[in-house]
């Protein structure tokens, strides 16, 4: 079998044993979504034949493959300036500490004001240069969660970096205040994940056909009216860790769409909840292995999350 990707060519002796998909975001280390999205567009032939979305399967040893991969789309982001939080950053990517209330990319009511606006003044891209590839988010977190993210510098990271995602390749750790507390202290949520139909905002682990979402959580702290929990992520889904915390009947506090608003018998401590105003969720670690090198990155929670924290441990400490 020999499959060309521009001036690129594979021979490989055996059939492939996954689908055409797959198999191919193997070969070539670029992701299996991007891989999908060019065969939509007709970029993937096989024996000379184009194959459509609905036709693709395994490959056999014989067949003759040849594909063309688009570069990933270009922006239309303007530039602005922007005071951000760079942890790290080298020729290949960059690590930035996201604070609550920022939208991380340009989108229907948000074309200014975001993450990705930012990033193009601080790397001085300009909208006029006309360049192949452009600073790339390589996976995102909700616009009032704080924490890491990575951003690709070249194609080469991220065609890289979004591999690592989809092959789920990467450490990712998180930190929330959720009310109550947890009967289990800490174990793996696996559930089904798909758009809620009773409230197109959130999504819900009560559907039939979802895709499979899995977290790791542990108990750090208990508190009077709520506990400090950490998570790690197995898979990415939206809003993954606000929903497996509400399906375990322990919204985090302040999650208006999950149901984590609450008022308590305590004034100060509903007084720090309503000056945050945000789901209270922190990205605390990121690590993974690029082109040999392993890192890890972390970033420790905000001033509302730890003004919250350090009054719960007052009452805790008055109990």
């Amino acid at each position: 079998m020999q499959i060309y990707s521009g001036n690129l060519m594979f021979s490989l002796i055996e059939d492939s044993k996954v689908r055409a998909d797959a198999f191919i975001s193997s070969i070539l280390d670029i992701s299996r979504s991007r891989i999908q999205k060019n065969i939509e567009n007709e970029n993937l032939t096989v024996n000379g034949k184009t194959v459509t979305k609905n036709s693709f399967s395994r490959f056999f040893r014989k067949d003759t493959i040849e594909i063309e991969i688009d570069p990933p789309e270009k922006m239309s982001v303007e530039p602005e300036e922007m005071d951000l939080n760079i942890v790290f950053e080298n020729e290949l990517f960059l690590i930035v500490n996201k604070p609550a209330g920022l939208v991380v990319h340009p989108g229907a009511g948000n074309h200014s004001g975001t993450l990705i606006n930012g990033i193009l003044h601080y790397l001085n891209f300009s909208e006029n240069v006309g360049e192949s590839f452009r600073p790339g988010l390589v996976h995102r977190i909700d616009k009032n969660t704080s924490g890491l993210l990575v951003v690709a510098k070249c194609l080469d990271s991220f065609d890289k970096l979004t591999n690592l995602f989809s092959k789920h390749n990467i450490q990712r750790e998180y930190v929330c205040i959720v009310g109550g507390k947890l009967r289990e202290k800490e174990g793996i949520i696996e559930t089904f994940h798909g758009r809620d139909p009773k409230n197109r905002l959130r999504f819900s682990s009560n559907v039939e056909n979802g895709r499979k979402a899995i977290t790791h959580y542990r108990v750090v702290e208990e508190y009077s009216f709520a506990s400090l929990v950490k998570l790690r992520l197995e898979t990415g889904r939206t809003h993954q860790i606000r929903m497996h915390m509400k399906h375990l009947g322990h919204p985090i506090l302040n999650d208006e769409v999950y149901g984590g608003i609450i008022k308590t018998s305590d004034k100060g401590l509903n007084l720090l909840l309503s000056k945050s105003g945000r789901q209270l969720l922190h990205a605390e670690m990121l690590g993974f292995e690029l082109s040999g090198e392993k890192y890890c990155f972390k970033a420790e929670p905000p001033s509302d999350m730890k003004a919250v924290l350090d009054y719960l441990g007052f009452l805790n400490g008055g109990i």
